[in-house]
């Protein structure tokens, strides 16, 4: 498994890294994220799907914030089902407020089940016209 060290020097040599440097001329940029966060406070319906695409778990969550690139819900309610403990992936809806109706699917970067978090990285998003 590769030292925290050697990661951020190959995070350092990545094109975007390159971009954002000579865009901002400060080297310290290659290891911050491409895209800012949004925080916000809607609710979403979410669902859990196993490798095969079978739903596992259902239920209710908070979207705390979100980016081009992913979001971070947390307040985690399962109606039905549970964390998975195998690979899974998430679909999720947002049901109320000012993005009402958007949904996105992804795959988790990282979960906490004593916090009932989950921050996903996109692979679609869809909006309802």
């Amino acid at each position: 498994m590769p030292n925290h060290k050697a990661t951020l020097e190959a995070i350092k040599r990545t094109r975007v890294a390159r971009r954002l440097l000579a865009e901002k001329n400060d080297p310290t940029i290659s290891c911050r994220r491409e895209f800012r966060r949004e925080h916000t406070s809607q609710i979403v319906e979410f669902s859990l799907y196993d490798a095969a695409g079978s739903c596992v778990a259902r239920g209710t969550a908070l979207l705390l914030d979100y980016s081009p690139n992913g979001a971070n819900i947390g307040h985690v309610q399962f109606s039905e089902g549970f964390w998975p403990d195998s690979d899974f992936s998430v679909s999720l809806k947002i049901t109320g407020g000012e993005f009402q109706g958007v949904q996105a699917h992804g795959l988790p970067l990282r979960f906490a089940t004593t916090s009932a978090s989950l921050a996903i990285r996109f692979d679609a998003l869809y909006v309802k016209l």
